[in-house]
């Protein structure tokens, strides 16, 4: 085969492209790897001494003063009694729940909000010429739910017998039975209970108003503090035991040898015992808009 000068001189540059290629290879992975170790070493140097990302801040409770609306409010839902005498449960019970109350509990703490509008006259009268006034089931839903909250549910079997805080017809407590057929209980007014003056010298208990706070999630927390008494007298002269405890298990202190005199001019005050008194914490929990009650727990500190 015969060869041409042109075509040995091609022949030769070929060759000279191919090792060029060949020499530059090496070049290109050696800068591939730098860069990749350099990234590499970029990210971890970024990771252990870059800027620090700032971790959020959990959201702490506002602490309220005790004289805010809704404290006062929420205190007195709890520290309620008929005939301004606080009714017991959340002293005695060291945990409450809706669970915890029986049906009768249930309207005794949901009618502390009737008002006295809420009883319409029906224009009848029963067998001894009293009238007969009607109060309706929704609203006393709405005074559960009040209380309660939504998931609250109760019976209308029981005939309720209740000392409201006001009087129609010069009488204040309220005879109730329900009427399927009106959908709502009639009300008889018979009788009249006075709200209670205290003639103890010493208290069953005491109780304070701690702190109460905001949370979070929109639920209120009270804090209550509490010491619990008993009395012995002998003689004219007194002995005073201070407990933690509602069972009286749990004492603080013995205050012995007291006079009449000395107990009315030195009366027992749960302020001298914050240290050593229980708490009641309430929690009141959103329902909407509206704050109702969850539960209560007593903490022997």
């Amino acid at each position: 085969m015969d060869f041409k000068i042109g075509d040995e001189i091609e022949e030769v540059d070929e060759t000279e492209e191919e090792e060029q290629r060949n020499s530059k290879f090496p070049l290109i992975v050696a800068i591939i790897i730098a860069l990749v170790v350099g990234v590499s070493v970029f990210v971890i140097c970024y990771h252990y001494f870059g800027p620090k990302k700032q971790k959020e801040e959990p959201i702490q409770a506002e602490q309220l003063d005790l004289k805010e609306d809704n404290v006062q409010i929420l205190y007195a839902y709890v520290t309620y009694g008929t005939k301004n005498e606080r009714n017991d449960k959340f002293v005695k019970d060291a945990h409450v729940t809706l669970d915890s109350f029986s049906n009768v509990e249930k309207y005794y703490y949901a009618l502390q909000f009737a008002q006295v509008e809420d009883f319409v006259f029906t224009n009848k009268y029963n067998d001894k010429n009293q009238k007969i006034y009607l109060i309706s089931n929704a609203k006393i839903k709405e005074y559960m739910e009040r209380f309660f909250g939504a998931q609250v549910s109760y019976s209308t079997n029981n005939v309720i017998t209740y000392p409201f805080s006001f009087r129609i017809n010069g009488q204040n407590v309220g005879i109730m039975t329900y009427s399927s057929a009106k959908n709502g209980f009639e009300t008889v007014f018979d009788g009249y209970e006075e709200n209670v003056v205290s003639d103890k010298l010493v208290e069953p208990y005491y109780t304070v108003l701690e702190s109460a706070q905001k949370n979070p999630d929109g639920s209120y927390e009270l804090h209550e503090k509490i010491i619990y008494t008993s009395i012995e007298e002998a003689g004219g002269v007194y002995t005073v035991h201070i407990y933690k405890d509602y069972g009286h298990a749990m004492e603080i202190e013995t205050k012995p040898n007291q006079t009449e005199e000395m107990l009315k001019a030195n009366p027992i005050d749960v302020n001298n015992y914050k240290d050593k008194a229980s708490t009641i914490t309430y929690l009141f929990r959103l329902n909407g808009t509206t704050l109702y009650f969850d539960s209560s727990k007593i903490v022997f500190s």
